[in-house]
């Protein structure tokens, strides 16, 4: 803009001297027509006068002293040429039809303008007649009006040149001072800016657009904050991709998932983050189908990504963990065979003693020994089935809390103890509960049974003549039960383990202990139950330690 207003200046100003100038010549141009024809009259008149005066001598003497400027020429009444100063009389045509020398015979002055047949130049003619009867005529070409205007030509040229550069720095100063105000001009607060007049509509225009583009901008921030916390705060993973498979949008659980921040990996291609033959099977399902899923493994997790087209524009990724899914999938598939096996056994043993005794094929001395083997199995049963009921009710239960009361550890050990000191003298096994008090939130039957089954393991597993002590102490906010026996002890590879369902560390204790292998699964949802956790401390012969850790409230 600032040129374009200097250009135009500049362009005007000189255009305007030029303008000028020719004017000027032209001006020039017919003043030196009009003193041109004055001096010929006046020339003329002179010669006239001196003709009447000198007559044949006065000629030879214009003659002699003629500056070749002015044209003299003197002719008689019918025409013939009786003499000139710049061609030889003789020589010349008659000019009796010469439209001047007609308007001097018949009125006493002719004036005219043509082409020169002598001359061959355009000329001014002025023609007087005399008293005797000739006609006197000077003339003048063209060509010395052209010279006096000519030579004003290189003083305009200068003019022209001179006018030009100041009116150069005149139009830059003036450029520069239109402009300032337009460069001062505050955007930000538009309606307050002291400026021309004839930008108020302009500024009260961009003020309302601002405006609108203000609240436009707020409204897209707010959706933008609610979507990036809608976003963030998802477990699941959500990818924006667009057409060329680049990232646009990663929340955190994606970016921890391909363990990246989530600012580097804007614009990246996917496929520089994750190579996988799933994740590579799946954008070809979006783009040939528009949509499709696959199932992932990482770091020994399995994710289902769920991935649709978004028009054809991109795509969105949606990264599920599912890996708590696939082992709850496949604690069920092992818990149902582990349920059918274990329900199997005793009642192909209760079957297979009732099918004897119904054949007639046992002796009366045996009958008794039979029927104690289905008793047992049947007692083993109601057992099995007891445990899995309970484990179904952990499973179940939410931990809310809306059944918790206040339950003083000591005092639930010691009676909970006591119900086992029948089953620890059949082995000669002191049980001992030590400790403080400590009293936490929780179900009482649930952690009853957590102790139960701690101290029942305490005794089957134990050496005759061993120990179970319970010892319960407290920490800055947390109870601890810590249940320590001086049994068999359990191997290194079978500690990760023991709190599985159905998990035996030796199968061949079934049968003398009577165990079902759900008595430690059922201690840890019990504990998981009341968001404790379980520490196991266990060396084979050397006994075993186990730690209940609950939270006080």
């Amino acid at each position: 803009m600032r040129n374009r207003i200097f250009r135009g200046l500049l362009v005007l100003a000189t255009t305007a001297v030029i303008v000028a100038s020719v004017l000027i010549a032209v001006i020039m141009y017919q003043g030196s027509m009009a003193t041109m024809q004055r001096d010929l009259r006046q020339e003329a008149t002179y010669i006239k006068m001196g003709l009447e005066q000198g007559e044949t001598n006065y000629l030879q003497a214009l003659t002699a002293e003629s500056s070749k400027l002015t044209r003299v020429t003197l002719i008689a009444p019918d025409g013939k040429v009786l003499y000139d100063n710049y061609v030889a009389a003789e020589k010349m045509l008659n000019h009796k039809d010469r439209t001047e020398v007609k308007d001097a015979l018949a009125g006493g002055v002719g004036l005219s303008e043509r082409m020169s047949d002598t001359l061959s130049e355009k000329t001014f003619y002025y023609a007087m007649r005399l008293e005797n009867g000739e006609v006197l005529r000077v003339a003048r070409t063209e060509e010395s009006v052209f010279a006096t205007v000519a030579g004003s030509i290189p003083y305009m040229v200068g003019v022209v040149v001179l006018v030009a550069l100041v009116a150069s720095v005149l139009a830059r100063r003036i450029t520069d001072k239109m402009v300032l105000p337009l460069d001062q001009v505050d955007l930000e607060h538009p309606l307050e800016n002291d400026t021309y007049d004839e930008l108020a509509p302009f500024l009260t225009r961009i003020a309302q657009q601002q405006k609108q583009v203000s609240e436009g901008l707020k409204q897209l921030r707010q959706k933008q904050n609610e979507l990036a916390a809608i976003t963030q705060n998802m477990n699941e993973g959500l990818l924006l991709l667009n057409d060329r498979q680049h990232i646009l949008s990663i929340n955190d659980s994606a970016a921890k998932l391909f363990s990246i921040q989530s600012e580097a990996a804007l614009g990246k291609n996917i496929l520089t983050l994750e190579r996988g033959k799933e994740v590579q099977e799946l954008l070809q399902k979006v783009a040939d189908s528009g949509s499709g899923e696959s199932l992932y493994q990482k770091d020994g997790r399995y994710y289902q990504l769920c991935g649709s087209s978004v028009g054809g524009r991109g795509s969105v990724l949606l990264i599920f963990d599912v890996t708590e899914k696939m082992a709850a999938e496949t604690l069920r598939r092992e818990f149902s065979a582990n349920v059918s096996h274990e329900l199997k056994t005793p009642l192909q043993s209760i079957l297979g003693y009732a099918e004897i005794m119904k054949n007639g094929l046992v002796q009366e001395a045996d009958k008794q020994r039979f029927l104690e083997k289905i008793y047992n199995e049947a007692g083993h049963l109601i057992i099995l089935i007891d445990n899995i009921m309970k484990l179904s009710r952990l499973d179940e239960a939410t931990g809310s809390g809306s059944n918790f009361e206040p339950v003083e550890l000591k005092k639930l050990a010691e009676a909970t103890a006591a119900r086992l000191v029948s089953q620890a003298e059949k082995k000669s096994v002191t049980i001992t509960v030590s400790g403080c008090e400590a009293e936490i939130e929780g179900v009482p039957s649930v952690l009853s049974e957590v102790i139960y089954n701690l101290v029942d393991n305490g005794i089957k597993y134990n050496r005759e003549g061993g120990r179970v002590e319970v010892v319960v102490s407290v920490s800055p906010g947390e109870a601890v039960l810590t249940f320590k026996d001086t049994g068999c002890g359990i191997s290194a590879a079978d500690r990760e383990r023991v709190f599985e369902r159905f998990y035996r560390v030796d199968k061949s204790h079934f049968k003398e202990t009577g165990g079902t292998g759900l008595g430690l699964s059922i201690v840890k949802h019990g504990v998981l139950f009341h968001k404790g956790r379980i520490e196991l401390e266990s060396e084979l012969e050397q006994g075993t330690t186990i730690r209940i850790i609950l939270p006080r409230k």
